[in-house]
């Protein structure tokens, strides 16, 4: 009987994923999003050796062309590939009526959340393994050898977690709203709301311990000193919030013992004062920033699938 109801999980559920990504196909979703990040890598990629080559300047070559790839791909780009992503998992079935004939398929409320979200989950693996690989070969065949390979499964692993915290509160939104345009803008807000004041309070005022727990592109961290006007310098310089986790984890396995500095600067009587507003090291940062990641994945999963249930019994009423 066990055994029996087990098959009957895994076949919903099973079921389940074949519908969203049938259903993504069908709306050219996954094709469209594929192309779009295809471009705008290729363009990374290639630019400036093709400036270089046009201005007769010779190619040097990079050999952390992939390991910096995984710092460069974050903010409003990382945000964008979440919100289209998710933007019609759980609200796309209510503007439709869908979800009442899929209320009505022999599946529970939960195994329908539960495959949304993996079916969310492996779309992103998806995307960014097609990515990786593709800046992989390409960087090695513009830019030369290229090191730390190894550290790649980490920050893919990084960047599929960083992406879905803004995805699951746009599942949340969506969700709470079952308005696909109320995800999409409400997120907006929330992104546009903690990069603005992410960069007051962690440039002006020297908050970064607030910027350590929030969304986003958080504090700004050096392995060098602070410079005048609050600047980090002679050291290499990244960001260390959640839309950074997978460079962070590549650091972590690199360089974990090396302390990270985090300064602002503020203004006192006409002049500007420089100072360190906190220090701590790569392992730590990192370590705290997958916590901060998963409690938000938490946080975010859990009332998105307590409001479907919410919405479910409502609807089948």
């Amino acid at each position: 009987m066990a055994k029996q109801r087990r098959t009957t999980w895994l076949t919903g559920f099973l079921a389940i994923l074949y519908y969203e990504f049938l259903w993504n196909l069908r709306k050219k979703k996954i094709v469209g999003l594929f192309i779009l990040v295809f471009a705008i890598v290729t363009l990374e990629l290639a630019l400036l050796p093709l400036l270089d080559y046009y201005n007769g300047v010779p190619l040097t070559p990079n050999s952390n062309v992939v390991f910096d790839f995984f710092n460069g791909l974050s903010g409003i780009f990382l945000f964008l590939i979440a919100v289209a992503t998710t933007m019609n998992t759980i609200s796309g079935e209510f503007e439709t009526g869908s979800i009442t004939p899929l209320l009505t398929k022999p599946v529970s409320k939960n195994t329908v959340f539960l495959g949304k979200i993996v079916a969310s989950f492996l779309k992103l693996l998806g995307i960014y393994a097609f990515l990786t690989v593709y800046v992989t070969v390409g960087g090695i065949l513009i830019e030369g050898s290229q090191n730390n390979l190894q550290l790649i499964p980490l920050g893919l692993v990084g960047l599929i977690l960083s992406t879905m915290v803004w995805g699951s509160l746009v599942i949340l939104l969506g969700t709470l709203s079952k308005s696909s345009l109320v995800a999409a803008l409400g997120s907006f807000g929330v992104w546009i709301g903690v990069t603005i004041a992410g960069g007051v309070l962690g440039s002006i005022f020297g908050q970064t311990t607030i910027l350590f727990y929030a969304p986003g592109s958080g504090a700004t961290g050096s392995t060098g000193v602070c410079g005048p006007g609050g600047r980090l310098e002679a050291g290499g310089t990244f960001a260390t919030g959640t839309d950074n986790l997978g460079y962070l984890l590549m650091q972590w396995a690199l360089n974990g013992s090396n302390t990270l500095n985090f300064c602002g600067f503020r203004f006192r009587g006409g002049a500007t004062e420089t100072f360190l507003a906190s220090s701590d090291t790569i392992a730590n940062v990192a370590l705290r920033d997958l916590g901060v990641t998963l409690a938000y994945l938490a946080v975010f999963l859990f009332l998105s699938w307590y409001a479907f249930r919410r919405s479910q019994i409502i609807e089948s009423a």
